[in-house]
């Protein structure tokens, strides 16, 4: 199979493209059910922030793993895997809501998808390289960004009606026939396989090919390491602010119902489908060397949510302009991620890029568990004056912004 040098858009795209939207929708739902059902379990930011943390653990821990298996393996086949693994999960869940299960079972479920996604994520990122030569590849990465974003605009609009009008097991019966329909349309895809010799055994291929991949980002593009840096610092502010904060602040600080939540959370995705299409639309004006930029304006908007929340308004209002400001935040990242990972793919050999995209993800996450943890515990204590969280991350956001300039500038496009 020839890469796609012209063309994106075909049949084998289309079944990556429907695959993909059906796993993103069925992954969205789940986890914004399983949110909404922890915190009014535990009412507590602390408690909810704790198991977000936790639960990513394994995402940070596996990545790299599971960059090697994607970079070495039947990239169609782990893709089958990987959503029939959570049809499992879904299931799993489905028995633990239904038994009214503890806290501590309904944890391990969420624990259980972070180790599929950290198997998951690098395959999809790997594919592309295959499929799509360096001109086409970043609109194919933006296409499946908005195709994924998409998505999780549905998802939590619907989980969270669904949430508000039947019994929540019901929802991961929904997500188990969404898994189990991704699996079967992925049978159908075809991606070149990168035929590779286990010499010494594949633990020791494991050990060597995450050596060569280090090796590459440490002495080819040491501008890597530095851009990790950045994403994971920006990753420990945002992460916990909006992960934890979002859900605290519309169910518990104003005090609103699900479906507030389940709008606020779609239109966020609604607003991150604007920021990819805005990738192609700014392709040719954005280079590295002022993508810092995106981060210094991104720094401006959660400033102004801290100012938003020290004026006192009616609930409905603040969720309004909340949710607006959020969504502009979202389309700026979803711009800048998209930018950079399709430098990073670019610059990456074919053969290294599951691993290298594995190490960007599995570093950069590092910071969120922390984050979540932390920033749930400094809500209950600011839960009176969240905007104080809003303007202290900001400035800090802004300094970020500013020296991570030369990050920027040093990397090869």
């Amino acid at each position: 199979m020839e890469i796609e040098n012209r063309v994106i858009w075909n049949k084998n795209f289309g079944y990556i493209i429907m695959g993909q939207t059906l796993s993103v929708l069925a992954n969205s739902v789940m986890k914004f059910a399983l949110s909404l059902y922890i915190l009014d379990l535990t009412k507590s930011a602390a408690l909810f922030g704790t198991l977000l943390a936790v639960s990513i653990i394994p995402t940070i821990i596996l990545s790299p793993i599971g960059g090697v298996l994607a970079d070495n393996f039947n990239k169609k086949n782990m893709m089958v895997i990987m959503d029939g693994l959570y049809a499992c999960i879904a299931i799993l869940v489905y028995l633990a809501v239904v038994s009214r299960a503890n806290i501590a079972v309904v944890a391990m479920c969420l624990l259980l998808m972070s180790v599929v996604s950290a198997f998951e994520t690098p395959i999809v990122q790997s594919s592309m390289p295959l499929l799509f030569k360096e001109d086409n590849l970043l609109k194919a990465n933006s296409v499946v960004n908005q195709i994924q974003l998409f998505a999780n605009f549905v998802g939590p609009i619907l989980a969270g009606f669904l949430y508000s009008l039947v019994k929540i097991e019901w929802i991961f019966i929904i997500c188990f026939i969404l898994f189990f329909g991704a699996a079967c349309i992925e049978c159908f895809i075809k991606i070149p396989i990168l035929i590779v010799k286990f010499e010494n055994g594949a633990i020791a291929t494991v050990i060597k090919d995450l050596k060569e991949s280090w090796m590459f980002i440490r002495k080819e593009e040491p501008a890597i390491i530095k851009i990790i840096i950045l994403l994971g610092a920006i990753s420990f502010f945002i992460s916990g602010l909006l992960f934890v904060g979002i859900p605290y602040i519309i169910r518990i600080v104003l005090g609103l119902n699900s479906q507030y939540l389940g709008i606020n959370q779609g239109l966020i995705s609604l607003a991150g489908i604007g920021g990819a299409i805005m990738v192609g639309v700014f392709s040719k004006k954005l280079n590295m060397k002022n993508s810092y930029l995106i981060v210094g304006l991104s720094s401006l908007l959660v400033l102004l949510m801290g100012v938003i929340f020290m004026i006192n308004m009616p609930d409905t209002v603040t969720f309004v302009l909340f949710t607006l400001t959020i969504m502009l935040l979202q389309a700026l990242f979803t711009l800048f991620s998209i930018f950079v990972v399709s430098n990073i793919q670019a610059n990456t050999p074919v053969q290294l890029v599951g691993k290298v995209m594995s190490y960007v993800t599995t570093l950069s996450l590092c910071a969120q568990p922390l984050s979540q943890a932390v920033y749930g515990l400094l809500f209950d204590i600011f839960s009176n004056s969240v905007y104080i969280l809003f303007l202290f991350t900001g400035f800090v956001m802004l300094l970020v912004s500013y020296f991570s300039k030369n990050s920027f500038e040093n990397f090869n496009q």
